[in-house]
């Protein structure tokens, strides 16, 4: 699994029949390390994360049991949208930013 802030959304008008419904993100993990990571993810969701929110992300078997389709066509999904993140000693600023922001309330919810 991999923390991660939403960053946008991906719409699809033609699509897999499996994907259906379904709500893309993308994602930009964040990294524990001193450096910002450079990719982006893109995740199904289906517990409604909206853009500035920290979510925790899986990848695989463990996306698509949190989907609830283990035959569907995902790679990553959402499966949790982060309420508070508390660190000790964490280097990445990235990291630090994003706890503060959680404790400071919302979780980007406006």
């Amino acid at each position: 699994m991999f923390l991660a802030k939403v960053v946008g959304t991906v719409w699809s008008t033609k699509k897999s029949p499996d994907l259906e419904g379904v709500k893309f993100l993308i994602v930009h993990p964040i990294d524990l390390d001193k450096e910002p990571t450079k990719n982006v993810v893109v995740v199904a969701d289906r517990l409604g994360a909206g853009i500035g929110e920290v979510v925790m992300c899986a990848y695989g078997k463990a996306a698509r049991t949190a989907i609830g389709d283990q035959e569907m066509a995902i790679e990553a999904a959402v499966v949790a949208i982060v309420d508070r993140m508390d660190l000790a000693g964490a280097e990445s600023e990235e990291l630090r930013e994003s706890a503060r922001e959680l404790r400071a309330g919302d979780n980007g919810r406006r």
